[in-house]
């Protein structure tokens, strides 16, 4: 899920990046792979403790979304990540976390008219992260839904 939206992305971010904050192409290229390495984590800790429906609350949001607590979080570790490895002070990680993370989510969040659902999500989940956090994910699925997918 979100290799595959950061590979579509990444002109465009790189481009932001770039010309929004000065980062050299070096500089932005890496913000793109920290972001895919944080995001991947924040998700994956989400799904395989449960939080389906948090994920899909953030990714439903629409407007409103940087009030989501979902997005909160995320937005927070994406932002140590970026200071971190990025070398660049917690405002400037903050701005560039600010940038990047609406970007991905929004267009998570147009691959479907309509909300994505739990299937949805499973899926998503299972194209990017491996077997263990898409059985994880729905397995949390079947029990939520009384075992209506077993």
């Amino acid at each position: 899920m979100i290799s595959s939206f950061l590979e579509n992305l990444s002109p465009e971010l790189i481009s932001g990046l770039t010309q929004k904050f000065g980062l050299d192409q070096s500089k932005a290229s890496e913000a793109v792979s920290t972001t895919k390495s944080s995001l991947f984590e924040s998700i994956s800790k989400e799904a395989t403790g449960g939080n389906l429906d948090g994920i899909l609350g953030m990714l439903n949001q629409g407007s409103g979304l940087t009030q989501n607590p979902m997005f909160k979080s995320i937005l927070g570790n994406l932002t140590g990540s970026y200071a971190s490895k990025l070398g660049v002070s917690p405002e400037m990680a903050m701005s560039i976390a600010s940038f990047v993370l609406p970007k991905i989510i929004s267009a998570i969040s147009s691959t479907k008219s309509g909300d994505l659902d739990k299937t949805d999500l499973v899926k998503m989940l299972g194209e990017s992260s491996g077997k263990a956090i898409a059985d994880k994910a729905s397995d949390l699925l079947k029990g939520g839904l009384g075992g209506l997918f077993k």
